[in-house]
């Protein structure tokens, strides 16, 4: 060391005290460093413990999610079974429609029916009443025939019997 102490021309002492300074200078850095850098540490703890909160939150949040998704689900299930129930509620109310349409075809082809008949029953009531009439001028002039007939029975009764006597005179005068 003293061949380096003699090559720069440096003594002991002053070699300690650049030594001690270097030192010092490092220490003084080092305490500088430590300051300015604790602040900063307490920064970065304290974003740490932030970062922890909103990790403890987003797991909140993603855990709230999940039951959101299970519930979407549940709930998407359930609309696509109301969506199927209406479906079928369209369906069978399309079916019943079409079914009072074809109801209402058939009544009115009975009401026309109907009417026809009740028309024909008219005519037939009116045919009726006509026979009946009919029927009671032939009942009269048959009476009336009969009358008759009974009448000429009679004429021709006694004309037979004129006959007979005619005849039984013709022959007492032919005998």
């Amino acid at each position: 060391m003293e061949k380096l102490f003699a090559q720069f021309n440096i003594d002991a002492m002053v070699f300690g005290a650049i030594v001690a300074s270097v030192f010092l200078a490092f220490v003084l850095v080092v305490v500088i460093f430590s300051v300015r850098y604790k602040g900063q540490y307490e920064k970065i703890e304290d974003l740490r413990d932030r970062l922890k909160e909103r990790e403890e939150k987003i797991t909140m949040l993603e855990e709230s999610l999940r039951e959101v998704q299970i519930l979407n689900a549940s709930q998407r299930q359930e609309i696509q079974q109301f969506q199927d129930l209406e479906e079928r509620y369209k369906a069978e109310k399309n079916k019943v429609e079409e079914q009072l349409a074809l109801a209402k075809e058939r009544i009115e082809a009975q009401r026309e029916k109907i009417a026809d008949l009740e028309g024909k029953r008219k005519e037939l009531e009116v045919t009726l009443e006509n026979t009946r009439e009919n029927l009671a001028k032939a009942n009269e002039e048959i009476e009336n025939v009969r009358k008759r007939n009974e009448f000429w029975v009679e004429q021709l009764s006694e004309l037979r019997t004129k006959h007979e006597a005619i005849k039984s005179r013709l022959r007492r005068y032919e005998s």
